[in-house]
């Protein structure tokens, strides 16, 4: 037994000495499923273009696939491929699980309206300020939707808010006021890009600061992306240190007009480059400082005045440059210290009026900040925000006590008769008290009738589930790029001359013939067929089926006509429901492609007749009527390499009508309240859904699918009459 027990044991320490190696050989920011939405618009149609964003687009993309990052590239694209594109990356994410990091780069124009942050789309026509929301996609809504599926980390880096070359510095602000001035409203929009605090899990990087413009840069990229497409690459550094050595960079590079920002709450450590085994980490250069540690009042004291107003700017911190300001007071840097940090304290006290959002704020702030870029959005916003000090009866006195009647005092005496003229009181003299017994109060009558009448006006709500079965036709892809083949036919041509003989006498001379090729190649036209980047056909499957399983729940309202022996009536029913779900279909015809269709439905409204046929207590009854719901469907094509083959998505979320029928059982167990179980066939149609390309390569590929919603759900529930 002690041999068994210490085979045993030897076993358990093996197990978990390789647990714990292989624990260690993975780092946590590598353990886990990244991916990336790397954006770029420069070829804008109506506002100005900007020749470097694709530039830092695709050389951003190539950096993050040598990172390990699957990649979902979105570049000149359209507002509607835009959003096609991030529902094609945020089902990756999805995929991933909780554990995924989600990074999304941006290079291009970005506005900030009422503070918050737009990325323009590369077809927006500026109309004013009211409509840019309308036609671009805000980083608020990309968070939010990563936030939703689970996403870990959540990295949000933008190379934006760029000047515009095309008018004079007197006037630039940045691409904000060139879009909305001269538009009708004349509404003048803010410089720069609003501050943005993170939640937790999330890291937020500006190429410059809030309420500052940025820089396309002279050469191939701009000077943030050049800073970030080298610091990245260190081996084993946090995100946190490489945008502080970023910062320093562009700093440098554009001798202190732009400075980066950023904010983290990060819960795990993010690492670009994984360091290798038994590599040393990077140190600072000789002379310099770490940025490591965060600076101290003591540190800062203790470092030359040069390296303390560097490492003030690589960590970008309103209370370090306090801190600094204090220690070195006649620093020649002093001056720009001090209109950093004014910069700083107006752009956070405008993100906290924002999000405080009430009247008296935003006049505070005008107040306070009379010179800021953001004076008129706060009057502006302060004309029809709430007032914190409108505070209704009921909010300020939740339970108030019931005011009693006021009685007249024993000695009271009006005002209009003197104390000296009011004739004394005497106290009435009390009756012997009697034991006499109080009569019965007469009985009530009944409230409710004895049987159920099936008749009038009722309400209630009910609560079950169902099936809905999404059933999704996939057509043939349709305007695919093609190519002409060819076929080289080589034909080969002899020519033979026999031999000569000549005789002369007893001599014979024999002179042999010759034998000549010819050789010809033609080229014969052959069919036309599709090119390798376009969506192979028999990759993609002609049917899936999304169904799922669900809740549903909600009220009902109509009324009962009783009509001899039947009974009739008409009911509106809205339910919330979590219906249907998806299907993924992978081909792999020569290049795989991923075929997936989602189709859910999230609210379920139905307008219906009832017909019934009561017996005593139990009412039996069918239904039929006009059933509308609000449907959310998807669609994508998507091959393993987006960026030599094509692929196609497309999304919709909106109402879709059509018919239900059904039916059920109801029972009074009161004459005024009655309880049932209900059954409805819902059939919402099958409308068309066309996916067009993502990715660049083929902009005229479509497919079409059409899901047709249909389900069943059994609720259970009670009705009140009244």
């Amino acid at each position: 037994m002690r041999i068994q027990a210490q085979a045993y044991a030897c076993v358990v320490a093996v197990l978990m000495t390789a647990f714990a190696l292989t624990g260690l050989g993975a780092t946590p920011a590598f353990a886990q499923k990244r991916f990336a939405f790397v954006i770029g618009n420069g070829a804008y149609a109506n506002v100005t273009k900007l020749p470097n964003a694709l530039n830092d687009a695709n050389a951003t993309q190539a950096m993050l696939q040598e990172a390990g990052f699957d990649v979902t590239p979105a570049l000149d694209l359209s507002l509607a491929g835009l959003r096609s594109a991030l529902d094609v990356f945020v089902d990756k994410v999805k995929q991933g699980g909780p554990d995924a990091t989600a990074l999304v780069y941006y290079a291009g124009h970005a506005v900030q309206l009422d503070g918050a942050n737009y990325i323009l789309a590369t077809d927006i026509r500026p109309q004013g300020s009211g409509s840019i929301a309308g036609q671009a996609l805000s980083l608020s809504e990309i968070l939010r939707r990563l936030d939703a599926v689970g996403a870990r980390s959540k990295i949000a880096i933008l190379d934006a808010c760029r000047d515009n070359p095309f008018v004079t510095q007197e006037t630039s602000r940045g691409l904000a006021l060139q879009i909305v001035d001269g538009a009708n409203d004349g509404v003048r929009s803010e410089a720069g890009l609003a501050r943005v605090d993170s939640g937790s899990g999330t890291f937020v990087a500006f190429a410059t600061s809030p309420g500052s413009t940025a820089t396309d840069g002279t050469g191939p990229n701009s000077p943030f992306t050049a800073a970030l497409l080298r610091e990245a690459r260190e081996p084993g550094l946090p995100i946190e240190q490489v945008f502080r050595r970023i910062r320093l960079a562009v700093y440098d590079t554009t001798n202190g007009v732009q400075i980066p920002w950023d904010t983290s709450s990060l819960i795990t450590d993010v690492i670009f480059f994984q360091r290798s085994a038994g590599a040393a980490p990077a140190q600072p250069t000789p002379g310099t400082f770490s940025l490591a540690a965060r600076p101290t009042p003591q540190t800062l004291r203790s470092m030359s005045p040069a390296d303390a107003y560097r490492a003030a700017i690589a960590w970008d911190r309103r209370d370090i440059y306090r801190s600094l300001l204090d220690a070195n007071p006649d620093d020649p840097n002093a001056l720009r210290l001090h209109r950093i940090l004014s910069q700083r304290t107006e752009e956070t006290a405008w993100a906290e009026t924002v999000l405080a959002g009430d009247a008296e704020s935003f006049k505070l702030f005008a107040r306070l900040y009379p010179g800021s870029s953001h004076v008129g959005a706060a009057l502006r916003l302060a004309s029809a925000a709430p007032s914190r000090n409108r505070l209704q009866v009921a909010q300020t006195c939740p339970v108030c006590p019931a005011i009693q009647p006021r009685t007249r005092r024993a000695g009271y005496t009006p005002r209009a008769v003197s104390p000296a003229q009011a004739a004394p009181r005497r106290a009435p003299s009390m009756p012997p008290l009697q034991q006499t017994q109080a009569p019965a109060p007469p009985p009530l009558p009944p409230l409710l009738p004895a049987r159920p009448a099936w008749s009038g006006f009722y309400i209630g709500g009910s609560l079950g589930g169902g099936s809905q079965t999404g059933r999704t036709s996939v057509g043939s892809p349709l305007g695919g790029p093609t190519t002409s083949s060819s076929t080289t036919v080589t034909t080969t041509t002899t020519t033979s001359t026999p031999d000569i003989i000549i005789e002369t006498g007893s001599t014979t001379l024999v002179i042999p013939g010759t034998t000549t090729s010819t050789t010809t190649s033609s080229t014969v036209a052959g069919p036309t067929v599709l090119a390798p980047s376009a969506i192979n056909p028999l990759a993609v499957p002609t049917s899936l089926s999304p169904d799922g399983n669900g809740v549903a729940g909600g009220g009902q309202i109509g009324f009962n006509l009783p009509l001899g022996m039947f009974v009739i009536g008409a009911e509106s029913d809205m339910s919330y429901t979590r219906l249907g779900g998806s299907q993924t279909v992978a081909l792999d015809p020569g290049t795989r492609f991923a075929t997936r269709a989602e189709n859910t439905v999230s609210m379920l409204g139905l307008t219906r007749m009832r017909f019934g046929i009561p017996f005593g207590d139990f009412l039996f009854y069918g239904t039929a009527g006009h059933a509308f719901g609000l449907v959310d469907q998807k669609g994508s094509i998507t091959p393993d390499n987006p960026q030599t083959t094509s692929g196609a998505t497309a999304s919709r979320n909106g109402f879709l009508s059509g018919w239900a029928v059904g039916g059920g059982i109801e029972y009074a167990i009161l004459p005024g309240m009655t309880v049932r179980l209900d059954y409805t066939h819902y059939d919402l149609g099958n409308p068309k859904l066309t996916l067009q390309d993502y990715t660049g390569l083929a902009p005229g590929q479509s497919v079409t699918m059409r899901a047709r919603t249909t389900g069943d759900i059994v609720k259970a529930g009670f009705n009140f009459g009244f």
